[in-house]
């Protein structure tokens, strides 16, 4: 009866395909709005919902599919691929969601097919998967498409969950069992970032294999900084991924930081959805506000704040700066971003009380920060009393859990490696 329930429900959502080409026209249009250059939209359009990677022809057999949703998971899925051998990276096809993350990969020039996700039907899935020869799946992270499931479901191909974070109101429809036979019937195998999960995931489903294991986001060369640029002398705070909701935190911490004796750069998450804040902050602020699109001059900045329009560019502003207040994280809407890679150039992190997505790195955190506070106040006044000496402190302690936790990613990852190839 339930999967009779379950294939019932999948036909009906095929019903979806007649409004097909208004989803594309919406989607298109959608990106536009981005200032997504038009030849970069129709690429997008073109694979996502009709299937034009199908004419290419495809020889390879016993293919493995990763999906990595956006910029997040795309980093993971690349410390995982650059870990493996090369011979294990042939048949290896890499798809994505958005736009950035499928520029971000072709910018990383890996040596694997690199294609977009396509629309999540029946027909598209089935052809999809059979076109590229998909013996296997990963999914990062927490992406699930139930008729890419279905299809994997019935062809009995096998799918694991890696990286994974699933929020708690997710947790709450699995114990749904109608739910959880759509959305992870094919998965046997999952590996999360946290005790809490595990515990969360087998209450519900005992008859999944669920292992813990490290973030992939941990970094796992971590000295990317020579030692003087990590001992030296900061005088830069960066309020980095804030998202159009949190503006009147980033406007409230603005107000307080502005009157210590740092420079401040503040780069949100999508750079196209802040020009009127960018006027409020100009004629807040007597137009002591830069705006900069190109970060080659970043280092001889003159403005007080100084709002970046550039993707790509965070590394170098978090080895500039004393102190990083990572966005994502003060709406309840959000999830929070890596809170790895200011620590990881030298400045110290802080963040907001919404980060399910990145627990693992929380707890990390708090085991040799434990005094880390998530409101604004006593992020100001953090920031206000921290020394060089605390960054520096923060900092080795950072990097020697960090050694640690590679050793377990590393052996897990050769884990993955053996399971591609079986």
């Amino acid at each position: 009866m339930d999967k009779l329930f379950r294939y019932c429900l999948l036909i009906v959502t095929q019903f979806l395909l007649i409004f097909l080409p208004v989803l594309a026209v919406y989607s298109f249009i959608k990106a536009r709005k981005q200032n997504i250059k038009t030849r970069y939209n129709l690429q997008h359009i073109s694979q996502h919902y009709f299937l034009t990677s199908l004419f290419h022809r495809w020889n390879k057999k016993n293919c493995i599919m990763i999906h990595a949703i956006s910029l997040g998971e795309v980093d993971a899925a690349i410390n995982l691929i650059n870990s493996f051998e090369p011979e294990s990276n042939e048949n290896i096809i890499l798809t994505v969601t958005s736009i950035q993350a499928y520029k971000k990969l072709h910018k990383n020039k890996l040596n694997l097919k690199i294609l977009y996700f396509p629309f999540d039907s029946l027909i598209h899935q089935t052809l999809f998967l059979s076109h590229f020869h998909i013996k296997k799946a990963i999914i990062i992270e927490h992406d699930f498409w139930p008729n890419f499931l279905a299809v994997m479901n019935m062809l009995k191909r096998e799918v694991i969950l890696l990286n994974g974070h699933i929020s708690d109101k997710t947790i709450q429809r699995l114990s749904n069992r109608y739910y959880r036979e759509l959305m992870f019937s094919p998965i046997k195998n999952a590996y999360v970032q946290t005790d809490d999960l595990r515990t969360k995931l087998l209450h519900i489903m005992p008859d999944i294999n669920v292992s813990v294991v490290p973030s992939y986001k941990l970094p796992l060369n971590i000295r990317v900084n020579g030692v003087e640029n990590i001992t030296s002398e900061r005088k830069v705070i960066a309020i980095s991924n804030f998202h159009p909701n949190e503006l009147n935190t980033v406007n409230v911490l603005l107000s307080k930081l502005i009157h210590l004796d740092y420079k401040i750069i503040l780069v949100p998450r999508h750079i196209n959805f802040f020009d009127d804040f960018i006027q409020v902050i100009k004629k807040q602020y007597n137009n002591q506000v830069e705006v900069i699109s190109e970060c080659n001059d970043i280092e001889n900045i003159l403005s007080d704040i100084v709002f970046v329009k550039s993707y790509g560019v965070l590394n170098r502003i978090y080895s500039m700066s004393h102190a990083s207040i990572v966005f994502g994280s003060f709406d309840s809407s959000l999830k929070g971003h890596s809170l790895f890679e200011p620590l990881l150039y030298g400045a110290m992190v802080y963040y907001g009380p919404h980060f399910s997505s990145q627990k693992y790195m929380d707890e990390l955190l708090h085991s040799f920060i434990p005094d880390i506070q998530h409101d604004i106040n006593s992020i100001f006044q953090q920031i206000e009393s921290l020394t060089t000496q605390d960054r520096l402190r923060i900092y080795n302690s950072f990097v020697k859990i960090v050694e640690r936790e590679a050793v377990i990613l590393i052996n897990h990852f050769r884990e993955i490696e053996k399971w591609i190839r079986s």
